[in-house]
């Protein structure tokens, strides 16, 4: 009767010591899991994408097709840290893949835009998939601006975006505005001759974002503009580029200030043409009245 007795007692204690190893290991990975919960592991995020070369080999021909999937993946990326740590480590490697980068002899990634990397017989310009998609740029221009702290650099970043993006896309009127305004605007802690430098830049900017196709901008912005820095002929060669697209409202505008800044003559010329051209050619464009030329009485 002992030896049953025992047997049962040594069971019994086994089963005891597994169970509660059992329960000590549960408590063990329950212990873990919320030291975990206490963690964000996009803090350990990392993104892999082949080099360009080898994405433009894989993606078989269709490579806007395949640079639209990276900028999916590229805005799923922005609006998971937007809402997280405003932190965009791995931004560039998606840009790079759908517009390129510059890089040195040594595999680094230098912020050149393609003709000054093309220019510098240390660095090379790597082809992306897609690099005419103006939305690229103007979207990239706009998220690195969300971070914690709008510092200088992110500027200068920014304002790479934008003139990659006129490399590529230079009929675009939006990303020539969103150079100008970067330069005209966004820089905080530089010296003010350094900043009133990069205005009269961006005064260049506006100019072409104003005078190519289908561009918002209104001209009275440029032009005044223009004149409250003093650049009396800039501003009317502005004033004579975009006078004959502008709409009605526009024109008046403009004529007005014409006047305002001692530019009368010039304001009768162009209320001179306007009468003539609704006496003579009114179902013609104006700008395409003053190719055919006034009418002599």
């Amino acid at each position: 009767m002992r030896d049953p007795q025992k047997r049962i007692t040594i069971l019994v204690l086994a089963f005891a010591v597994l169970m509660a190893c059992f329960v000590a290991q549960v408590m063990r990975q329950e212990q873990k899991f919320l030291v975990a919960k206490t963690k964000d592991f996009r803090l350990a995020e990392t993104t892999y994408l082949p080099p360009n070369e080898v994405l433009k080999v894989l993606a078989l021909g269709y490579d806007p097709f395949v640079a639209d999937m990276v900028f999916m993946q590229a805005n799923s990326y922005f609006a998971t840290h937007l809402m997280y740590d405003r932190k965009y480590a791995w931004l560039d490697n998606y840009l790079g893949a759908m517009v390129g980068y510059c890089r040195d002899r040594f595999g680094r990634r230098m912020s050149l835009i393609p003709d000054e990397c093309d220019e510098n017989p240390d660095t090379e310009w790597i082809p992306g998939l897609f690099p005419f998609n103006p939305r690229v740029y103007l979207w990239a221009s706009q998220v690195i601006k969300f971070a914690p702290y709008l510092r200088d650099s992110i500027i200068d970043k920014s304002i790479y975006y934008g003139k990659t993006g006129i490399h590529y896309c230079p009929d675009n009127w939006e990303i020539y505005f969103d150079v100008g305004f970067n330069l005209y605007f966004e820089y905080r802690d530089l010296p003010l001759e350094e900043k009133e430098a990069l205005k009269r830049e961006a005064l260049n900017y506006f100019s072409v974002a104003s005078n190519l196709p289908n561009s918002s901008i209104d001209p009275n912005f440029v032009a005044g503009t223009l004149w409250s820095k003093e650049e009396t002929e800039r501003a009317i060669t502005q004033v004579y580029m975009t006078y004959y697209h502008a709409s009605e409202r526009q024109k008046k505008e403009m004529r007005t200030r014409v006047r305002a800044y001692g530019e009368g003559e010039l304001a009768d010329l162009f209320e001179r043409d306007e009468t003539a051209w609704q006496e003579q050619f009114p179902y013609l464009p104006q700008s395409l009245f003053h190719v055919v030329g006034i009418r002599d009485e």
